[in-house]
């Protein structure tokens, strides 16, 4: 079994730590080159063994220069126009960099197989996902941000998890990234060593057979979303309405003190291989 994991959407390595602690490889990829270089001085142990690779690219449809959009707010940093757009117009502003674009297959041609990919980039997931059905390589297990919380429709959580089954993946996860700070990882593991981490606001959390909950159908995995649309339908019916939606929210949060929100989900998917 390989021991290989992709961070995909790398930011300061946050997530790379976890999975470096735990013993793994690992492959982390960032398209903003000053958060490459804030993870590789904060990760050097690992860098300077070889456990840890860095690679300055942002993950594109197809190779090639490519105008990436680095957010006033981290994390938000896209190549995605659109998304960029809307994240301005909610009154965060870029600035656009030009940095080299590499396909995710073709990644994975140059670096080898993963047992574990984490995707997280900002609107260009799926992309992400749907390149690697031009290879053979598949991840054991792999997670991505579903596209629900920018684009809440059911179309769009129909088509991340449609994405993964094409690729064969056929159990799933649908994991509350806002509950990772409430992740404790289990001792004794069921992936790598076991490593007691608390999580903070921001990480990806557990992944694999450890991530929490119950591995889902497709079926199963929709009618989460489902239950998720009736449960926020005002917040659904406004948001399209970016002005209406923001007065909607700070009305709610003067009442409650919480500012509320869609949710954002990661999607974890294990392979039909696995046993």
């Amino acid at each position: 079994m390989t021991d290989l994991v992709y961070d995909i959407g790398m930011h300061e390595g946050e997530d790379s730590k976890f999975y470096l602690l735990k013993g793994f490889r690992v492959v982390a990829v960032e398209a903003d080159p000053l958060l490459c270089e804030i993870a590789a001085d904060r990760l050097r142990e690992f860098t300077e063994t070889g456990q840890l690779i860095i690679v300055n690219r942002a993950i594109a449809a197809e190779p090639g220069q490519i105008v990436f959009y680095r957010s006033a707010l981290s994390g938000w940093g896209t190549v995605d126009r659109n998304q960029n757009a809307d994240n301005e117009a909610r009154g965060v502003g870029s600035e656009p960099v030009t940095v080299e674009g590499v396909t995710l297959a073709e990644l994975v041609g140059q670096h080898g197989e993963p047992w574990y990919m984490k995707i997280d980039i900002e609107s260009m997931d799926r992309t992400a996902v749907q390149s690697l059905g031009t290879i053979a390589l598949r991840p054991r297990y792999i997670s991505m941000e579903t596209s629900f919380a920018r684009n809440p429709t059911f179309a769009a959580a129909q088509g991340d998890l449609e994405a993964l089954a094409s690729l064969g993946y056929d159990r799933f996860k649908i994991v509350d990234q806002q509950r990772v700070p409430q992740q404790v990882p289990p001792n004794p593991p069921a992936v790598g060593k076991y490593v007691p981490y608390r999580f903070v606001d921001g990480e990806s959390g557990l992944f694999g057979d450890e991530a929490p909950g119950d591995w889902l159908t497709i079926d199963q995995a929709l009618a989460f979303f489902r239950h998720l649309m009736r449960k926020k339908w005002l917040a659904l019916r406004l948001h399209p309405r970016l002005r209406l939606y923001l007065l909607y929210c700070s009305i709610i949060r003067r009442l409650t003190g919480r500012y509320p929100s869609l949710g954002w989900y990661d999607i974890h998917a294990r392979h039909s291989t696995v046993g």
